[in-house]
């Protein structure tokens, strides 16, 4: 009981520290991003996100092994088999360093051929698009070589310096478009170049102080070619579930830009910039949360596992529905106050289904956990990955047949409702947990909150006219109604009694 309640303590502690710094960095990202807009235009903003993604496409087996590295790192932590850590560290890195290799070679032959020969990019613009290009490659494979080094952060649990290293990024992107308003070079290349120059600095640093303060990161030549045909095993089940979430990414972004242009792509950036803004919020929770899943799976406690983790799909749920049902009701103000009139037409309908998309998500982002931490991948991303690069041709279908760009997102939803559901029965195959507590006490209470939420908002929509005033008051009343709601009827029993307990234990610290 003592090792819950330390472990519940460092999932608060570490959530605490990543909710800090998301509170000062959200607004400065929303205030940078509206600024970038401004700077660049439509268009080339529009580039920049197209550009970068062909790049993004490359890095799906990044991903691959960064999820395998991650995995690994923090089972033998759990362990505690520090032989096997730094063996496992320096392997990942060395398959990480040939990886970067093998995209610089993608990139600048099949990647330089559809950057150059199926892209919808102006004429004029060719060459400042071919120098972001070049700057996203370099930004991308000096980032291969980092992963190792951010897995063993996470894996320690260390999130403090994610904190202080993500100020320092948000800030300095600041200064990065103070810069590029009165620069008098191309503002899409400089913008980039800056870019790619500051991210650099940022991972140098993460190696200088996980060198310094963890003794498995070094790099060494290991010829354990078991060890290496475990990670590759993992990594390469992983390597097709990440080209299906790239095909529903960055897939889709270029089929975007192929139908529709530049300026469809910035609408969709402009979207999926407030969908990660609201993303922060549950990533940081689940972040903290991770690696004592991982842990406890280790250590053969099952039933902790499940435990922890149906807790965090649960109230990542309620966190998420409390940021989207604002957001959502006040879309049009807050486009206006934050873009002005600069915003693609396009942006308004892609928001609002992006963000009933991130709700459906949660559920699939929760699931990943337990996923990751049995590392039995096989099945699930075979099956699931499948029908997530399904999407793709799909989406190609209806746009071919003349459908709005906004049908694309319809998809992707009903494609990973269908792979989230598939996905938690797969889970159970390996280890048992019961479905129906699953649904009865996490999906039925979700969806219950979420159709009581929504009185609030709809009705001080309907009887105020929009502006400021309904803007906050909407804001302040759909937290409370919602926050009395999902206590009432999103807590079972035993989580209302904890959080009683808390408050108490709170109280009694401030009133003696």
């Amino acid at each position: 009981m003592t090792d819950i309640t330390s472990n519940n303590k460092r999932i608060a502690k570490n959530t605490l520290f990543l909710y800090l710094r998301m509170l000062i960095v959200m607004p400065v990202s929303i205030y940078t991003s509206r600024v970038v807009l401004n700077t660049l235009g439509v268009g080339d903003y529009g580039i920049y996100n197209v550009v970068g993604g062909i790049v993004m496409t490359l890095g799906v087996l990044n991903g691959a092994l960064s999820s395998s590295t991650s995995r690994f790192l923090t089972y033998e932590l759990g362990k505690k088999d520090m032989d096997t850590l730094k063996k496992t560290f320096s392997s990942s890195l060395n398959l990480h360093i040939i990886t970067a290799l093998i995209v610089v070679l993608l990139a600048e032959t099949i990647g330089l051929w559809f950057f150059y020969n199926k892209l919808v990019i102006p004429a004029e613009r060719i060459d400042a698009a071919f120098w972001v290009y070049q700057f996203s490659i370099l930004t991308t494979v000096f980032t291969f070589t980092q992963i190792p080094y951010n897995a063993s952060l996470i894996s320690h649990e260390n999130m403090s310096i994610y904190a202080y290293v993500g100020l320092y990024d948000a800030f300095s992107k600041l200064a990065i478009v103070y810069v590029i308003t009165i620069s008098p070079i191309d503002t899409l290349v400089f913008y980039a170049l800056l870019l790619m120059i500051n991210s650099i600095l940022v991972q140098i640093f993460y190696r200088y102080y996980t060198y310094a303060k963890y003794e498995e990161c070094r790099f060494r030549l290991i010829k354990d070619w078991v060890l290496y045909k475990r990670l590759l095993s993992y990594s390469g089940w992983e390597l097709f579930g990440g080209v299906a979430s790239v095909s529903q990414g960055q897939g889709i972004n270029i089929l975007l830009n192929i139908f529709y242009g530049p300026t469809v792509n910035a609408a969709r950036a402009i979207a999926y910039q407030i969908q990660n803004s609201v993303n922060l919020f549950i990533e940081n929770f689940l972040m903290a949360t991770r690696p004592q899943v991982i842990k406890n799976y280790a250590d053969g406690n099952y039933d902790e596992m499940y435990n922890l983790t149906f807790k965090a799909a649960k109230y990542s749920y309620f966190l998420m529905l409390a940021l989207i049902l604002p957001i959502a009701f006040e879309l049009r103000f807050i486009l206006n106050l934050w873009l002005g009139n600069a915003y693609p037409e396009d942006t308004y309908i892609f928001t609002l289904i992006i963000l009933a998309f991130s709700l459906t998500e949660i559920f699939h982002s929760a699931l990943i956990m337990p996923f990751h931490a049995i590392g039995k991948m096989k099945l699930g991303n075979s099956l699931n990955g499948t029908i997530m690069i399904l999407s793709l041709p799909i989406s190609y279908i209806v746009l071919k047949a003349g459908a709005s760009a906004y049908v694309v997102f319809l998809v992707l939803i009903i494609t990973n409702v269908i792979v989230t559901c598939n996905g938690w029965l797969i889970v159970r195959h390996y280890v048992w947990f019961n479905v129906l507590n699953f649904a009865r006490n996490v999906l039925w209470r979700c969806i219950i909150v979420t159709v009581f939420a929504f009185i609030t908002p709809t009705l001080i929509t309907y009887y105020m006219k929009d502006g400021c005033t309904r803007f906050f008051l909407l804001g302040f009343a759909t937290e409370i109604s919602l926050a009395i709601i999902s206590y009432q009827l999103g807590l079972n029993s035993n989580e209302k009694k904890d959080i009683q307990q808390i408050v108490k234990i709170k109280l009694s610290k401030l009133i003696p």
